[in-house]
């Protein structure tokens, strides 16, 4: 058994890190790349020195390896949050959260302490992560993205459940033999998985952004033949009209108006129309259009507020976040910007301007 668990562990760090030097090639963004080069080194590194069995290393390398097997659930999480949540949707919490698990495992190399708190922490981080990958595809567009949520959230959470969950409900020593080929086992079959997946020759398989600037401005792709053409039209009239004010306008509804599949609108607005995700698709018409009024002179009258329920929000904060992603100003910065600007174009303008702003 000794030798099958060294036979798994060695295959898996191999692929891991052919995988993420095959991946440092691709034409994805930097962040995807830098996040599965961290999860082939971590996951290395752990499988290097929490083996039943392994190399014999000098004390100060495997202090160092164990430092770095201390980071795979902040790795992992960085992975899941780079493929599954486009900027700019909040990551930072989530990212706190898997430093605190990290943290917590660091100390419990370093002093010895009972893995209890920190085995606990992990399963409830990975449990988040799953219901995160799962939550977040109700306004996915991604169609490679959706069709591999499931299974692939399903996967990184249920092995991370069982890992963490079987040494502190369990009790399992994870030196035991049976456990140690299981970790082998999974981890190795994971990284397969994900190499066949991601490496398919057919298509580019990578859902994340691919270009820094894809993630502020959506290129628009060659429009689809036949119906999706029509269906394009379609969408572009629908929006045309203002059905983007609809406070709460989900893909759903959308879809309902147009009498159209959900997964054909998806398809329509993702491929035809360059978005890759429904909130910032329908976000990019509100802030277009708060953006004309609060730049406009005899709108000066309004309040932020009246501008923001005008445009589809249902409250001040959730415009204010998405007009800064979307102009890096608040509304108010971006408001006495445009009209300082409109002031000093023409100065017989300016005096009534700033008394408006003020």
């Amino acid at each position: 058994m000794d030798q099958i668990d060294l036979a798994l562990r060695g295959g898996a760090i191999a692929l891991l890190l052919l995988l993420a030097g095959l991946m440092w090639r691709a034409p994805i963004a930097r962040e995807g790349r830098m996040s599965i080069l961290a999860v082939a080194v971590t996951e290395s590194a752990f499988l290097l020195v929490h083996g039943p069995t392994g190399p014999d290393l000098p004390a100060a390398l495997a202090a160092q390896l164990s430092m770095l097997a201390s980071a795979m659930p902040l790795a992992v999480t960085w992975l899941l949050l780079t493929i599954f949540l486009d900027p700019p949707l909040a990551r930072w919490p989530w990212l706190a959260a898997a430093g605190v698990v990290s943290g917590a495992l660091l100390v419990t190399e370093w002093t010895g302490a009972s893995p209890v708190v920190c085995g606990m922490l992990s399963m409830i981080l990975f449990a988040g992560l799953f219901g995160l990958a799962l939550w977040s595809a109700r306004e996915d567009l991604v169609e490679c993205r959706c069709e591999a949520r499931p299974g692939f959230a399903a996967a990184i959470a249920g092995y991370g459940l069982f890992a963490t969950g079987a040494q502190v409900v369990g009790g399992v020593d994870p030196a035991t033999p049976w456990f140690a080929l299981v970790q082998s086992g999974g981890t190795l079959a994971l990284a397969l998985t994900f190499a066949v997946w991601i490496l398919r020759p057919d298509a580019t398989r990578w859902p994340g952004i691919t270009d820094a600037a894809e993630a502020l401005r959506p290129a628009r792709a060659a429009a689809p033949a036949g119906e999706d053409t029509a269906l394009i039209a379609r969408i572009e009239a629908a929006m045309e009209g203002g059905i983007w004010r609809e406070e709460g306008l989900t893909i759903g509804a959308l879809a309902a108006r147009l009498a159209v599949p959900e997964h054909r609108l998806r398809r329509a607005i993702n491929r035809g129309l360059g978005h890759r995700n429904f909130s910032s698709f329908i976000n990019r018409a509100r802030i277009e259009a708060a953006r004309a009024a609060l730049s406009d002179p005899a709108q000066m009258g309004r309040t932020v507020l009246e501008i923001a329920y005008e445009t589809g929000f249902a409250s001040l904060g959730p415009f204010n976040r998405a007009f800064r992603a979307e102009t890096g100003q608040s509304p108010t910065e971006y408001r006495r910007a445009a009209l300082d600007g409109q002031a000093q174009a023409d100065p017989s303008n300016a005096a009534p301007i700033r008394a408006n702003m003020h």
